[in-house]
């Protein structure tokens, strides 16, 4: 027989998870992940200093944690799609 199961989230404790080294070492995996996808399939049209023209970076905050890949000019992503198609290079 199915029992059920009550949940009470601890918002200390998933703040501590979210904004610790490790969800920003994940983060920023994933985001290299992109960002090595694209500098592959890109050769043209993309304006930066890093590596392949495209930076990757990951942050953590008070209650928040993120990454970010940057680098295509909107128009070349508009007609290429190497960011879009990259994302899926991330999912595990």
């Amino acid at each position: 027989m199915p029992r059920t199961i009550s949940f009470r989230p601890d918002k200390d404790g998933m703040r501590k998870i979210l904004t610790s080294e490790d969800v920003r070492k994940d983060l920023l995996r994933r985001a290299e992940k992109i960002a090595d996808r694209v500098r592959h399939t890109t050769d043209t049209g993309v304006f930066s200093r890093a590596p392949g023209g495209i930076i990757a970076d990951s942050y953590t905050g008070r209650e928040r944690a993120g990454a970010t890949v940057i680098g295509v000019p909107l128009a070349y992503e508009a007609d290429h799609r190497p960011l879009g198609a990259a994302v899926d290079a991330a999912r595990d």
